[in-house]
C-alpha cells in the first residue's frame, strides 16, 4: 500500500481540501473506537464527499489511516495515483481480498465500505413491506454483503490462527502468517474484528446556487444537465450554513455471527483447519452474512440525525388531503419533537433538541420557512389563500434517479428516514391528528411544565424571611364559557401573577380566556431571580402564548411593567400571528438612574467571585414595594442587570411592532420614567396605535385605587382595534379523520 511519503502528502493535501468544507462537521460517538478492534465502517452514501470526508475526520479524531475500495475506472493517470496513495485500492485488484484480510487481522487499518453499492440519491432503501431495497440500475436490489463476507473472513481466519497457534508450538503458522504478510500472531489474536455502522446525516439538503457550481460552470461551460444538477447539491453541502453529523453506531462484533451453532463443526481447531473455507469460500458464510448485512445496514439508518426537515416532510407525505395552516405545521412539529424526545430517541439534531420548543412558539423561523419554499417550489405543497394542501396530482418518485436530488428534495428527506418505522408512525398519527385533540396535548403540556417548574422552583429556593404564599406566584389559567380572544398577560419586575389577577379576572369576564404567566425567578425568592436571564423570562411568556394559542387564534399580548415589555417584544417576533398587544406601565427608562450602572457591578461581583472574594453587600439591595404581600423585599443586582438588557431589547424591536398596540402609563410614575410611554409609543411601527396617559401617582396602577379605569381602557381598545387577518387554524376536523387517528393511535 501507500508509502510513508505518500501518506504524508495525503494528509496535506486531505487538509488542504478539508479547509475548503465550510459545513459543521460534527463526529458523534467516536469513543466507541478502541485499541484491540479490527475496524469496517460501513457507511450510508449520498454523495461523493463522503469518500473524502470520513477518513479525513476519522483520522482526525483517532490518528487512523482508513482505507477503502473505489471503482476500477477511478484508477487511472494521476487520480488513480492519488487515489491509491489515500489508502485506496480497486473493486478489481486481484489482490484485493488478501489485502483487505490481512490489513483486518494485523488491525493496523480500518475499511471504509459502502454497502449500499452506489450513491442512494433518493434515500429510499426500504420497500412497502420494510424490506431492504435500494435502486441500482433501473430496478432495486437488497444491499451488498461484501462488507459482512469480508468481516467474517477476516474473523474465520484469526480464529483458525489462534487455532494452529495453540496446537504443536505453532507448527504450520508461518505458511498462513507469509501468506497475509504477518509478523506477529500475537498481535493478530489481540484483534476483534467488528463493523461499525455510520450514518452521515446532512441538514439541510437543498440544490441551489452554490461556490463549486460557479466555479465548474466558469471551467467547463459544456457541463451537462445532470452534472449542474449534481453540484447545485453536493456543493451546497459544504456550505456554511449546512450541518454534516456523522454517528457512529454500537460496534458489531462479528465473532459473535461464528458462534451460531451452524458453525460449530467449521470452527472447531482440527488438523485441516483452513480446508472448509478454501472449498467454498462464498457459500459458507452466506446465512450469516445476509444476517450480518441486515444488522449493520439497520444500523446505519438507526443512527440517522433526525432535524426539522424530516419530520415536516414526512408530515406532509401523511397529511390529510384538506390541508394545514402554518400554525398548524407547527404545533405538529413540536408536538413531534415532543413525542419523539419522549420515546428516548437521542439521535436528534442540535438545533431541534434546543428550540423544537419555539417552534410552537411562532417567532421567526428560517429554516422552518426555507422548508416551506422548498416544498412550494417543488410543488409537494400548493398555496390556495389560507392554507397548504399537498399537491394530490404529485406523484413522487417518478424523476429520473439521477435527477431526483434536484426535483424531489421533499420526498428525499421523507425518505431518509423511512427505516425508522416507530418514528415514522409517531409523525403519521400526528399528522391525521384531530385538531381538538393536538391542541389539548399542546395546552396539557405547557400548563403542566410551567406548574411543574413554580413548584420545583419554589420547594427549592423557598426562604421564609422573604418568600410570599404559593397562590401568589402560582401561574393560572382563566377560561369563560365561550372564549372570543385570548390574552398572554405579564407581570412585573420582582412581582409574581397574582399582580395581574384581577385584570386578568375582569377580561375573563368580557369574554377572553387569560393566562398568569409567571416570569420565572419570580414568585419564590430573591435567590431565583438572581441567577435567572431575561431569555428565560421570555420564554416564560412563550409558554403561556402556547396555551393560549391552543385556545384560540385571536390572541393578545398584554403586560404590566416588564411584563408590559415582554408583549412587546413577543408582539415584534411574532408579527401578525397575533391581533393586538396593550403594555401598561413599562420601562425604556426608570426614575433610579444608578440603575444603569448595575451591569458594571454585577460584573465586578464576578470577578471578585473568581478571585475566590466575596462581594459580600454588593448582590442585593433592599426593596420598598407598593405591594409587600407580592413584591420581593430584596433585588439582586443580577436582576437589574436582565431588567436593563430587556430595556434595550424591547427598544430595539419596536420598530418590528406591527398589530394594533395600547400603551398606558402613570403621569407620576414613582418608578418607571413616564417618557418610557412616549418613546414606546413613537418607536412602535404599527400604523394603529394608541397611547393614554393616566393622573397617576405610583406604579402599581392595576391594583388599589383607579385600577378599573386602567381596566376599561385595556378593553374599550381591544374593543375598537381593527381586526385584520391571522394565520387562522382549522376550525374543524371532520369525523373521518378523527377516527382513523383514533384507530392508529390504538394499534400504535
Amino acid at each position: 500500500m501507500a508509502s510513508t511519503f505518500s501518506l504524508s502528502m495525503t494528509k496535506w493535501s486531505l487538509d488542504l481540501a478539508t479547509k475548503l468544507i465550510k459545513a459543521d462537521v460534527r463526529l458523534h460517538n467516536v469513543e466507541t473506537i478502541q485499541d484491540d478492534m479490527a475496524i469496517i465502517f460501513t457507511v450510508n452514501h449520498f454523495t461523493r464527499l463522503e469518500t473524502l470526508l470520513l477518513p479525513y475526520i476519522i483520522h482526525k479524531h483517532t490518528g487512523k489511516e482508513v482505507w477503502s475500495l473505489a471503482a476500477a475506472e477511478l484508477f487511472k493517470g494521476k487520480i488513480g495515483t492519488f487515489l491509491q496513495n489515500t489508502g485506496v485500492i480497486s473493486n478489481r485488484d486481484p489482490d484485493r481480498d488478501k489485502t483487505m484480510v490481512s490489513s483486518l487481522l494485523s488491525g493496523k487499518n480500518p475499511w471504509m465500505i459502502f454497502p449500499e453499492g452506489a450513491m442512494i440519491k433518493d434515500k429510499k432503501v426500504v420497500d412497502h413491506a420494510g424490506e431492504l431495497s435500494i435502486y441500482n440500475d433501473g430496478g432495486r436490489r437488497a444491499p451488498h454483503s461484501g462488507a459482512a463476507v469480508l468481516a467474517l473472513r477476516a474473523e474465520y481466519y484469526r480464529h483458525k490462527l489462534e487455532c494452529i497457534y495453540n496446537r504443536d508450538g505453532g507448527t504450520g503458522l508461518a505458511p498462513m502468517l507469509e501468506r497475509f504478510q504477518l509478523e506477529d500472531v500475537k498481535e493478530v489474536l489481540k484483534k476483534r474484528t467488528v463493523i461499525i455502522p455510520v450514518n452521515i446525516t446532512y441538514f439541510p439538503m437543498r440544490a441551489r446556487d452554490n461556490f463549486m457550481l460557479r466555479m465548474a460552470s466558469r471551467f467547463a461551460q459544456d457541463l451537462s444537465k445532470r452534472a449542474l444538477e449534481e453540484l447545485s447539491v453536493e456543493g451546497t453541502v459544504l456550505s456554511d450554513d449546512t450541518d454534516i453529523d456523522i454517528r457512529l453506531g454500537e460496534p458489531i462484533d462479528v465473532h459473535e455471527y461464528l458462534n451460531a451453532p451452524e458453525f460449530a463443526e467449521v470452527m472447531a481447531c482440527g488438523l485441516n483447519d483452513m480446508d472448509a473455507f478454501e472449498e467454498d469460500p462464498k457459500s459458507l458464510f452466506q446465512d450469516a452474512a445476509r444476517k450480518l448485512m441486515d444488522h449493520y445496514m439497520r444500523s446505519i439508518y438507526k443512527n440517522t440525525t433526525i432535524n426539522y426537515d424530516h419530520i415536516f416532510a414526512t408530515l406532509i407525505r401523511h397529511q390529510p388531503p384538506k390541508g394545514f395552516t402554518e400554525r398548524m405545521y407547527r404545533n405538529r412539529i413540536f408536538l413531534c419533537a415532543h413525542e419523539i424526545k419522549k420515546l428516548g430517541y437521542h439521535n436528534l439534531h442540535s438545533l431541534l433538541e434546543r428550540t423544537y420548543k419555539d417552534v410552537v412558539f411562532e417567532d421567526p423561523s428560517p429554516k422552518f420557512q426555507s422548508f416551506i419554499a422548498l416544498s412550494l417550489k417543488e410543488k409537494f405543497l400548493l398555496w390556495d389563500g389560507d392554507k397548504y394542501t399537498r399537491n394530490l396530482e404529485h406523484d413522487p418518485g417518478h424523476t429520473p434517479f439521477h435527477h431526483t436530488r434536484f426535483h424531489e428534495m421533499t420526498n428525499v428527506i421523507a425518505n431518509e428516514i423511512e427505516p425508522l418505522e416507530r418514528l415514522t408512525r409517531l409523525i403519521r398519527q400526528t399528522a391525521r391528528m384531530p385538531r381538538f385533540l393536538m391542541s389539548k396535548r399542546i395546552r396539557d403540556i405547557f400548563l403542566a411544565e410551567d406548574q411543574e417548574l413554580f413548584e420545583s422552583d419554589y420547594t427549592q429556593h423557598f426562604d421564609v424571611a422573604y418568600s410570599k404564599g404559593a397562590d401568589v406566584g402560582r401561574p393560572f389559567l382563566l377560561k369563560p364559557m365561550r372564549v372570543k380572544g385570548g390574552v398572554v398577560l405579564a407581570h412585573g419586575y420582582m412581582a409574581a401573577p397574582l399582580e395581574i389577577r384581577a385584570l386578568a379576572e375582569y377580561l375573563c369576564s368580557k369574554g377572553y380566556a387569560v393566562y398568569g404567566v409567571r416570569l420565572r425567578g419570580h414568585g419564590t425568592a430573591p435567590a431565583d431571580l438572581a441567577k435567572r436571564t431575561w431569555e428565560e423570562w421570555y420564554e416564560s411568556f412563550n409558554r403561556g402564548y402556547a396555551i393560549i394559542k391552543s385556545l384560540t387564534d385571536n390572541i393578545i399580548l398584554g403586560g404590566f411593567s416588564t411584563g408590559g415589555c415582554m408583549a412587546l417584544m413577543a408582539a415584534a417576533r411574532k408579527g401578525i400571528k397575533i391581533q393586538a398587544c396593550f403594555s401598561i406601565c413599562a420601562p425604556l427608562q426608570v426614575r433610579n438612574y444608578s440603575v444603569r450602572l448595575v451591569p458594571g457591578i454585577v460584573a465586578m461581583n464576578s470577578v471578585l467571585k473568581r478571585m475566590g472574594r466575596s462581594p459580600q453587600n454588593w448582590e442585593y439591595v433592599e426593596n420598598v414595594p407598593e405591594n409587600v404581600h407580592i413584591n420581593y423585599t430584596q433585588n439582586p443586582l443580577t436582576g437589574v442587570a436582565e431588567l436593563v438588557k430587556v430595556m434595550n431589547k424591547t427598544e430595539e424591536l419596536l420598530s418590528q411592532v406591527q398589530v394594533p398596540t395600547l400603551v398606558l402609563q402613570g403621569s407620576d410614575d414613582t418608578v418607571v420614567n413616564a417618557s418610557s410611554a412616549q418613546q414606546i409609543f413613537d418607536g412602535i411601527g404599527s400604523t394603529y396605535k394608541e397611547m393614554t396617559l393616566l393622573g397617576r401617582h405610583r406604579h402599581g396602577i392595576v391594583n388599589g385605587a383607579g385600577r378599573e379605569e386602567v381596566f376599561h381602557k385595556v378593553y374599550d381598545f381591544l374593543k375598537r382595534a381593527p381586526q385584520h387577518e391571522t394565520v387562522q387554524q382549522e376550525t374543524a376536523e371532520d369525523a373521518e379523520t378523527a377516527v382513523v387517528a383514533a384507530q392508529e393511535q390504538r394499534a400504535g
